[in-house]
């Protein structure tokens, strides 16, 4: 039986079960999964978000500050030597990878990289990218979240034989399930504990640090507030920013944080939400809003995460222009408008049916045996 390592930083709650499917399915296909994972940065642990996997290896690792440089060491010789294919995530702070790359040249263990395929929160032409460019064909094969990486990949010289697109996805059918399971009598429950008498409730669910832009989306709901004098908004998760939302909570009886939820303890959340704002990086939260029918409504920033790619903009949700008054009245035309909710929100329920972990273990699984073919 051939033996697929893969190496992760860290594991989110969100990637536990996309882990069990993998592992079941490469057996299936007479492929044995292994998997190292550590307990991640500083940062990764402000999430709040991380899991344990029984039949994975948890490993120490370390941040290393060079020159303002937050580079990470983790440990992962264990397990090496068995694996046909060895795949890690494409980070230039991942140390272990640079030994990898020596590794496969000297041992012919193959080598693949999943992800980004480069740093979308940096310029194209930064530093960090140049050296993801120069970095991205030392490896075997490609396993990237979306197309629009694929054709990154293609445009600097990377075989397109040698590439297998994922789809980044979450568990949406379970997500789906416990979402329709909850009841009105649940929402009203936590509408009269948050002291909230509307249906113009906006919510935001994910980290909470730079990139998703605090700042910007505070005061965007103060200005939606003052055309929608009933509007509430709750806040979900956590990071190193947020101490800011529980300044501006104290000052706004409107505002709802609650720290972070994951999973079922989410759900209901959404259920009583009418749209979910999210004006600075977006991910993979907006799979959260296409199965819990939450319109996401962002902004055209410039760094979102390769996920930004689901988004059909009038179909499944809104995408205004990038600064705070559009933002803003854009939420407000979509709270205005039932019709424009309505139709949103069916946008939402057909594209959850598109982005699903089964279909993201079936796009992996395939890959991994093409390579180790």
């Amino acid at each position: 039986m051939k033996k697929v390592l893969i190496i992760d930083r860290v594991i989110s709650q969100y990637r536990g079960e996309f882990y069990n499917q993998l592992k079941s399915e490469l057996k299936k296909k007479g492929t044995e999964l292994l998997l190292i994972y550590g307990k991640g940065t500083k940062k990764d642990q402000q999430k709040k978000d991380k899991i344990d996997i029984s039949w994975g290896h948890l490993v120490n690792g370390k941040t290393i500050w060079i020159m303002g440089l937050d580079l990470y060491w983790q440990t992962s010789f264990l397990l090496l030597k068995e694996a046909d294919l060895v795949i890690v995530q494409q980070a230039n702070k991942l140390l272990f990878n640079y030994y990898l790359m020596l590794f496969r040249k000297i041992h012919g263990v193959k080598l693949a990289f999943c992800g980004h395929g480069k740093n979308m929160q940096s310029p194209e032409y930064s530093l960090a990218n140049q050296i993801k460019k120069k970095l991205l064909t030392q490896v075997d094969w490609w396993f990237p979240y979306t197309e629009g990486v694929k054709r990154y990949l293609i445009k600097n010289k990377f075989n397109k034989d040698r590439i297998s697109v994922i789809e980044n996805a979450i568990d949406t059918r379970a997500l789906l399930s416990q979402y329709q399971a909850i009841s009105n009598a649940q929402t009203d429950s936590i509408k009269e504990e948050l002291g909230i008498q509307s249906e113009n409730i906006g919510l935001y669910c994910g980290g909470i640090y730079k990139e998703k832009r605090i700042d910007f989306l505070i005061q965007a709901c103060d200005r939606i507030k003052s055309f929608i004098p009933d509007f509430h908004f709750i806040l979900i998760g956590a990071g190193n920013e947020s101490e800011k939302v529980v300044v501006a909570q104290k000052k706004r009886n409107w505002m709802h944080y609650l720290g972070p939820k994951f999973n079922e303890e989410k759900v209901p959340y959404f259920k009583l939400a009418s749209v979910f704002l999210m004006p600075g990086l977006v991910g993979l939260a907006i799979l959260d809003t296409f199965a819990m029918e939450t319109p996401l409504i962002t902004t055209q920033y410039p760094y979102h995460s390769p996920e930004i790619e689901y988004l059909a903009p009038g179909q499944n949700g809104v995408m205004t222009k990038n600064n705070i008054n559009s933002f803003a009245e854009g939420v407000v035309k979509v709270l205005k408008n039932p019709e424009k909710l309505q139709h949103l929100k069916k946008g939402c329920q057909s594209s959850a049916l598109l982005y699903t972990n089964e279909k993201m273990v079936k796009n992996f699984s395939e890959g991994i045996v093409k390579c180790l073919g």
